[in-house]
């Protein structure tokens, strides 16, 4: 991604400002069934305020237990509804309740590709001038915001928690492969050609048709080509070695239809022997058993002669304009993001905090040191995504798609490519 080569070193916010750095209908209504402590009387509340979040992983205990320490601080009611957990439908629910100016919900937990589009449509309250003031933007990447959360001068959401593209890897399929790692050339290629078996492929992806720009975008990092340029050689060398992968079945055509959650499941089940996937999968391996040394765990990226560069993402808090509790919701996105309370979030949801500063602290998460070392060894930089984000990805998935499937030849496929990345980049 040579455009964004700028952007790289400067969103070094998580890296480079700590170079000891520390290191995805509603479908439920978690928070509202739990039981409360408190005792109301008929007509009387002990809060002061009452606030509806909606978000992201659903029935999360530890981001309820989060809450419920929120509400003590803030004195605020907080109801969390969740969403749905397919990625295109989560995406269309908070579309229709914005675009229906529906006040049911104050604040919405969104990713990149949410606030990419929705910035701007104009149903989300700009926050620049109170939770994103001049003093808290400081703990943030002024790069990173300015490309993701930002339209001019106005800011439309507030982050929250850390996301960072990690490739993870089975050790006991190093062992039988006869290696101790990947990070070389040559060892890296042994692990994806060794003959695993029927029905086991070194690599799994997940290449659902919204989902599948990560990897493509990270090989092409990886092989040392320009996302913006598919004329480049060592481009349609990344898109050539995907092609290869499937022709000689190192990984399955069947993944074209998966998302991270069957694609862990698949990796969790012995299917894989290595995967990409966002840091804050970690919690997935571990709540299945398969997280450690000598199972799952992250490893440093192969030098494929190209660039040791990776994606970077966030969560943030998106306040709906049709909000009836704006200053409520304000005061809860204040202390989120305050350093007292994204430690707090993070050590109660496990989860890696977004605030710079936070991350020159030792905290108690898992997967913090491994996360840590693996972020030594690497760049970062802000994937590219356009204003009409998820119609863009999903023509890039489906183009990617064409071409993996013998649909469109690499001529084709790179043309159509360099078209869409020109017209919306």
């Amino acid at each position: 991604m040579k455009k964004n080569a700028d952007i790289r070193r400067k969103v070094h916010f998580w890296l480079a400002a700590c170079i000891a750095l520390a290191l995805t209908g509603l479908s439920g209504c978690g928070r509202n069934a739990r039981d409360r402590q408190e005792t109301e009387s008929p007509g009387e509340s002990p809060w002061e305020d009452e606030i509806t979040i909606m978000y992201v992983d659903e029935g999360d205990q530890n981001f309820l237990a989060y809450i419920h320490e929120a509400e003590k601080k803030l004195q605020m009611k907080i109801n969390v509804l969740f969403y749905p957990t397919n990625a295109d439908s989560r995406h269309g629910k908070v579309s229709s309740l914005l675009a229906a100016g529906d006040s049911s919900v104050d604040i919405f937990a969104v990713n990149d590709e949410m606030i990419n589009a929705f910035k701007y449509e104009g149903y989300l309250e700009p926050l620049q001038n109170d939770v994103m003031n001049a003093e808290a933007v400081q703990a943030f990447d002024p790069d990173y915001l300015k490309e993701t959360v930002m339209v001019g001068e106005e800011i439309y959401s507030a982050p929250y928690m850390l996301d960072v593209l990690v490739l993870w890897i089975n050790d006991k399929w190093l062992k039988e492969a006869g290696l101790t790692g990947i990070e070389k050339e040559e060892d890296f290629y042994r692990f994806i050609t060794y003959d695993w078996g029927e029905g086991r492929y070194a690599y799994g992806g997940s290449w659902e048709k919204t989902y599948v720009y990560n990897e493509l975008g990270e090989f092409i990092n990886l092989f040392g080509g320009d996302y913006y340029n598919w004329q480049d050689e060592k481009t349609r060398e990344a898109v050539r070695f995907f092609r290869e992968c499937i022709d000689k079945g190192y990984t399955p055509k069947d993944q074209m239809i998966d998302q991270y959650d069957q694609m862990n499941q698949k990796f969790i089940d012995g299917k894989y022997g290595m995967v990409f996937m966002y840091s804050g999968g970690v919690k997935t391996y571990v709540n299945a058993g398969v997280y450690g040394e000598d199972q799952i765990h992250m490893s440093p990226l192969p030098d494929l002669g190209g660039n040791q560069v990776t994606y970077i993402g966030s969560w943030q808090y998106a306040l709906n304009k049709a909000s009836l509790n704006k200053e409520a919701a304000k005061r809860f996105m204040s202390y989120a993001i305050s350093k007292e309370g994204n430690r707090l979030y993070a050590e109660m949801a496990d989860r890696i905090p977004a605030r710079g500063d936070l991350l020159e602290e030792d905290l108690n998460i898992t997967g913090y040191e491994e996360l840590r070392q693996f972020l030594h060894s690497v760049d970062v930089e802000v994937r590219p995504i356009p204003a009409n984000s998820m119609d863009y990805l999903e023509t890039v998935g489906e183009l990617f798609q064409k071409y993996m499937l013998g649909e469109l030849d690499l001529e084709s496929y790179c043309s159509m490519m360099q078209e869409l990345v020109d017209e919306n980049m």
